[in-house]
C-alpha cells in the first residue's frame, strides 16, 4: 500500500476573550439588581455540555444570590442525558466539576415534571423541583444547533424548553418536528414559571468565554437570536470541502449534543437532491465523559472497534429516541483500526499518495489539524491557513493509529 505524506496545519481563528467572566457576571448582577427577597429559594440550571468557566460562573451566581439572603440550589437541566435518571444526571454534572463541595450549594436532581400548559398543541413539561422554587436562573451558552435551525437555536430558550423539560419534555418537543418553536415556548415558560434572570454565554472559536450577559427574561429571545448568528460566524469549520476522507479522533456528549458538531464539520450526512454524497467520515473513539452515550455515531461512515466497545446501548438509545433522529444511533461500518479505515479509502483511489484527507482531534479543536500533502495547494491559497513544520510520512503506532500529535 502506498501512503500519502502529512502536514500539520494551523487555522487562524477568532480569539477575543473575556479576561474575567466571574467579575463580569458579578458586575452585571449588581447593576441589574434582580428582585430577590431573603429566604427565596432559587433554582440555578446546569446543563450537560462542557462550557468554559461554567462552574465558576454558576458559583458566582450562587454567591450573589446568597449575598442577597436567598437560598440557591442547582438543578440538572439536560433533558434525557445521563441515562434519564436522577443519579445519572448527578454523575454527569460531577464529571464537569459541579459538586456541592465546589459550589457550596445543594444539587437537587429529579426527573419529575409538571405540565405548564400547551403551545400550539404541544404540551410543555417542566422540572417540578425548579418550578416549585421562588425563582429560576437559566444559564447556557448560545450557539447554532444541529436540529433547531431557525432564529432561536441553542441558548436560554432551549435550556428552559428541553433542558428543564427533562426526558418527557425533550421527547415531546423533539417529537413534534418543529424547528421554529423554541422562542414561543420560551415566552410561554417565562409567563408560567418563576424565571428570575438568565446568563447567556458566547464562546470564541477556541471555546473560551468571549462575551457574557446577565439578562431579564424579556431579553432572552433577542440575545438567543443575535448571538446564535454571531456564534455561527465565529465557529471554526473544516476549511476544505473537496476531500476523500475526514477522520475525527474522538466524539462525545461533552463535545456536542450529537457527539460531533455538524456545523463544524460542514457536510450534510446524506445525499442531497442532486445526488451528491457526503465526504466519507470516520470516527475513532468515544470520550470518557460520554459515559457510553454514543449518539451521533450514525453520522459517520466508519468507526473503530474501540469506539463500539465503549457504547452503552441503553444510554445511547434513550438519547437518540428523545431526539427523534433515529439514524444518529446506528452503528456504521466497524473496522479494527484507523489504519484499516485509511487503507479502505486509499484502495479506492487511483493515486493514494495524492489522497485528500483531513484529520481533526474533535469538533472542539480544529485550530490545528493534520492534512495530507495532496491538499497543499488548497491550503496555500487560504490566508487563514499556514503549514507548520515539514511533511511527515504515514507511520502507525502499535495500536494502528497514526503516529503524530496536533
Amino acid at each position: 500500500m502506498k501512503y500519502p505524506k502529512w502536514i500539520n496545519v494551523h487555522q487562524k481563528l477568532d480569539r477575543q476573550v473575556d479576561p474575567d467572566p466571574v467579575k463580569t457576571v458579578a458586575k452585571q448582577l449588581a447593576s441589574m439588581d434582580p428582585p430577590i427577597k431573603p429566604g427565596d429559594r432559587i433554582a440555578i440550571t446546569a446543563g450537560s455540555r462542557f462550557i468554559a468557566n461554567l462552574v465558576d460562573i454558576t458559583k458566582a451566581v450562587a454567591d450573589y444570590l446568597k449575598s442577597r439572603g436567598a437560598e440557591p440550589f442547582v438543578v440538572p437541566a439536560m433533558g434525557s442525558h445521563g441515562g434519564a435518571t436522577d443519579a445519572g444526571q448527578l454523575k454527569l454534572l460531577a464529571d464537569f466539576g459541579f459538586t456541592e463541595e465546589r459550589l457550596q450549594v445543594p444539587i437537587r436532581s429529579s426527573m419529575e415534571v409538571i405540565q405548564l400548559g400547551e403551545v400550539e398543541g404541544i404540551p410543555i413539561l417542566f422540572d417540578k423541583t425548579a418550578c416549585g422554587a421562588d425563582g429560576i436562573v437559566v444559564i447556557n451558552r448560545v450557539k447554532p444547533h444541529q436540529f433547531f435551525k431557525k432564529e432561536i437555536q441553542s441558548g436560554l430558550n432551549k435550556m428552559m424548553a428541553l433542558g428543564l423539560g427533562k426526558k418527557k419534555g425533550a421527547d415531546t418537543i423533539h417529537g413534534c418536528g418543529r424547528t421554529d418553536i423554541l422562542g414561543d415556548i420560551g415566552d410561554f415558560i417565562c409567563s408560567r414559571a418563576p424565571i428570575l434572570f438568565g446568563v447567556a454565554i458566547l464562546e470564541n472559536a477556541y471555546d473560551e468565554t468571549r462575551n457574557i450577559a446577565v439578562l431579564k427574561p424579556e431579553e432572552f429571545k433577542e440575545y438567543d437570536a443575535a448571538w446564535a448568528k454571531k456564534a455561527r460566524g465565529l465557529m471554526p469549520k473544516i476549511p476544505i470541502r473537496d476531500l476523500d476522507l475526514i477522520i475525527v479522533e474522538e466524539m462525545g456528549k461533552d463535545i456536542s449534543g450529537s457527539g460531533m458538531d455538524t456545523n463544524v464539520i460542514g457536510f450534510t450526512r446524506r445525499s442531497d437532491p442532486t445526488g451528491q454524497v457526503a465526504v466519507p467520515l470516520a470516527v475513532l473513539d468515544l470520550t470518557e465523559k460520554s459515559d457510553g452515550n454514543a449518539i451521533g455515531m450514525g453520522l459517520a461512515d466508519f468507526v473503530t472497534q474501540r469506539l463500539v466497545s465503549k457504547v452503552d446501548r441503553d444510554k445511547t438509545n434513550i438519547n437518540v429516541i428523545a431526539t427523534g433522529v433515529f439514524s444518529a444511533g446506528r452503528i456504521p461500518i466497524t473496522l479494527t483500526s484507523e489504519q484499516e479505515i485509511i487503507e479502505v479509502i486509499l484502495s479506492k483511489l487511483e493515486d493514494p499518495e495524492k489522497a485528500r484527507i483531513i484529520r481533526i482531534k474533535n469538533t472542539f479543536h480544529i485550530d490545528s489539524f493534520m492534512a495530507t500533502t495532496g491538499l497543499r495547494e488548497d491550503i496555500d491559497k487560504n490566508e487563514a491557513l499556514s503549514v507548520i513544520g515539514k511533511p511527515m510520512d504515514t507511520v502507525f503506532n502499535v495500536d494502528h493509529t497514526l503516529q503524530f500529535e496536533y
